[in-house]
């Protein structure tokens, strides 16, 4: 574990500031480098659509993205909870690494319904899509709230959605911590990703295209690495019982704890 001290009444902004000092380039390392996975995962499956197999195609794409975000978690966590290295970081626990898989895949609300629209068309069509999209998105969001330290659950704890739900629920201050982060981390991405759709989709195409793609990638990398901290920070803030050094073995080791 990042060595931060965790008194009663601690600064959340005294652990972000710490764990950011100790290990920030490990986490920037590991996100860029599991996102260039994801990437080209992804791409093999929007080939698939584009070679007339949509859905599963569509299929690869949710399973790659949420497999990615999955083994970053697995990798972030073992180097803010444990101090490790890159490479012993990039080694996950199958088991519990694969269960937070099926959850973010589970819980991507927008990607089901992008796979559902590609296997189940005339479902979506029939659909009052003004009126569904709204609350499509505001259920998405919320979703991300309450799920936002379902990693540290999953992987830190070996339990699930319910208690990470219990996490971010904890209370006023609990809600703060997370809210927030989770509010424009989403509108960041957001933003972020309808710059690189306007800038592709503009005629003629501007100057700065080429070098759009791998800034956007690295700005998107910095991003989820400040998520990242500040959601374990809250975590750790949250939780009722902080790891100790014995926990932080056993986990390593595979056990439950």
């Amino acid at each position: 574990m990042i060595n931060v001290t965790e008194r009663p009444g601690a600064s959340w902004w005294a652990l972000v500031r710490g764990m950011s000092a100790a290990c920030w380039w490990r986490l920037l390392v590991v996100e860029v480098l599991l996102a260039v996975a994801g990437l080209a995962v992804t791409t093999v499956g929007w080939m698939l659509v584009g070679a007339g197999l949509p859905p599963v195609g569509y299929l690869v794409v949710l399973a790659a993205g949420g497999l990615a975000a999955a083994w970053k978690w697995s990798a972030a966590l073992r180097i803010l909870d444990g101090g490790h290295g890159i490479l012993p970081a990039l080694r996950p626990d199958p088991r519990r690494t694969g269960r937070l898989w099926l959850w973010l895949v589970a819980l991507d609300l927008a990607g089901l319904m992008t796979l559902l629209e590609f296997v189940g068309g005339p479902l979506i069509y029939s659909l009052d899509l003004p009126t569904v999209l709204p609350a499509i998105e505001l259920a998405s969001l919320y979703l991300a709230f309450a799920a936002a330290l379902l990693p540290m659950a999953v992987l830190l704890e070996g339990r699930g959605f319910g208690r990470a739900w219990r996490l971010s629920h904890g209370g006023w201050r609990a809600v703060l911590r997370v809210l927030p982060v989770v509010l424009i981390g989403s509108a960041a991405s957001s933003a972020l990703e309808q710059g690189q759709i306007g800038a592709i989709g503009s005629y003629p195409p501007p100057a700065y295209l080429l070098l759009l793609q791998p800034v956007a990638a690295l700005i998107g990398a910095l991003l989820s690495t400040v998520t990242t901290v500040l959601l374990y920070a809250a975590y750790r803030l949250s939780a009722p019982h902080p790891a100790t050094a014995e926990h932080q073995q056993a986990r390593t080791a595979g056990a439950t704890v």
